[in-house]
């Protein structure tokens, strides 16, 4: 027999990133700020460990993920395999929350607790819990309490908006991970023919004075108008201001989200401005060279804090009260603040580069 000294050691079990990311296959914005956080996952561990919820094959696509690149579960059934994975993963695995809102409403306590429950394994097995860019919505109790201690148990609780900081009491403030989706040249500013729309569709329409301002703004200026879809329940919405605004109407329709991400892109560099009320419609403009505007009646907040948290101020407006002429003085505003537009777009890219370097050092050290 072999001495106890002899005998050869077993070799060390793969190392596991978990990865949350879910999501609609019918938002663009929703499928680019997963892909940004898959990306910052990505080559942390031997094995990646993806859970999509029910999402279609199409999500699969969005996500830049192919047969092979990670275990992937794929619906609600999955969860208790996934529980069972984290559990049993090797010391110190890493775990990637979801970037974007986090909705702490009555009825979110369980969940927030199962989450806190995931973070704290984690941390037990000495690993690493990264929270991405994201935003609190509408917080209650017990939820907002668990979703806090959660935070304070990360490594990296990572906020979009001061507001959202303030409220969990824990973190730091960054752009919103869509600005790391890669800045675009687009066409050259004197060669920009367009003024872009793309509205929600179930928030209420724009009034005449809108409209009107719209429409004498682009016309001053040499612009077509085109109204664009980036979520699919707006495309009714964009139909309707297109036929409003004497603008062209560019649905969705049969496309595929791959495709019809990659067109949009192409719309916003050929724009001079983008007027919606998405946050991610706007971020998209703005890494395409585009001014990002929200003119709306009633905005939330949602936007003007997250473009705040790059140094963009100024770029909402309630267009519930002000008349044509107000309008469009706010929006002629716009057309002087280009180089700080893209500056900023350029520091928070930039800035977001240097927290994924963190994220990634961060796991390699645990695992010295």
């Amino acid at each position: 027999m072999r001495s106890g000294g002899s005998r050869r050691r077993r070799a060390p079990r793969p190392t596991r990133t978990f990865v949350s990311l879910t999501g609609p296959a019918g938002n663009l914005g929703d499928a680019l700020i997963r892909r940004e956080q898959l990306a910052w996952a990505r080559g942390t561990s031997d094995e990646l460990v993806v859970y999509t919820g029910e999402a279609p094959d199409a999500w699969l696509a969005q996500l830049g993920l192919a047969p092979g690149d990670a275990v992937l579960l794929r619906s609600k059934r999955s969860v208790p395999r996934w529980l069972f994975m984290l559990a049993t993963a090797p010391s110190r695995p890493a775990l990637v929350f979801e970037a974007g809102e986090v909705p702490l409403e009555r009825g979110n306590a369980l969940r927030e607790l199962v989450f806190l429950a995931e973070t704290v394994l984690v941390r037990l097995r000495r690993g690493v819990v990264v929270r991405p860019p994201r935003a609190i919505r509408a917080p209650t109790q017990p939820a907002l309490r668990l979703h806090s201690l959660a935070a304070r148990a990360s490594q990296f609780a990572l906020w979009r908006d001061a507001t959202s900081l303030r409220i969990a009491a824990h973190g730091q403030l960054v752009p919103d991970i869509g600005f790391a989706a890669g800045r675009r040249d687009g066409l050259p500013w004197n060669a920009r023919a367009e003024l872009v729309v793309s509205l929600r569709g179930k928030r209420p329409r724009p009034g005449p004075a809108w409209v009107e301002a719209v429409t004498g703004f682009a016309a001053a200026q040499g612009l077509r108008i085109r109204t664009v879809v980036q979520v699919r329940e707006d495309e009714d919405r964009a139909r309707e201001l297109a036929s409003a605004l004497g603008g062209e109407f560019e649905p969705w329709g049969d496309r595929d989200p791959v495709a019809q991400e990659a067109l949009l892109r192409e719309r916003y560099d050929g724009a001079r401005l983008v007027i919606s009320d998405r946050l991610h419609v706007l971020i998209l403009a703005a890494l395409s060279g585009a001014l990002p505007v929200e003119l709306v009646p009633a905005p939330t907040r949602k936007i003007a804090d997250s473009f705040a948290t790059v140094g963009l101020t100024d770029m909402s407006m309630d267009a519930a009260n002000p008349g044509p002429r107000g309008i469009t003085g706010f929006l002629t505003a716009q057309l002087t603040r280009v180089d700080d537009v893209r500056r900023r777009v350029g520091e928070a890219e930039v800035r977001l580069s240097g927290i994924e370097a963190d994220v990634r050092a961060a796991i390699r050290s645990a695992r010295r």
